[in-house]
């Protein structure tokens, strides 16, 4: 049972729905039923140098403590 990513055509807000089989989600913000699939980012686990795991999803900045993609502000 997938979790997917919706956005409503109706109020425009992003909700995420646990999906079983073929039924279709209402959003639940003001329950039109007329909502959009939306892509998703993936995650995926990667090895490093030496054998390490890091985990990261596709939208993840490079430093898990700010929003920078430079790390060079924390030392990270």
């Amino acid at each position: 049972m997938p979790i997917y990513e919706y956005t409503c055509h109706k109020c425009h807000k992003k909700f995420e729905a646990l999906i079983m089989g073929g039924d279709t989600p209402k959003c639940p913000v003001c329950g039109a039923s007329s909502v959009k699939r939306l892509m998703s980012a993936c995650g995926f686990v990667s090895k490093g140098a030496g054998g390490e795991t890091a985990s990261r999803s596709a939208s993840a900045s490079s430093c898990a403590g700010c929003s920078s993609s430079s790390c060079s502000s924390c030392g990270s």
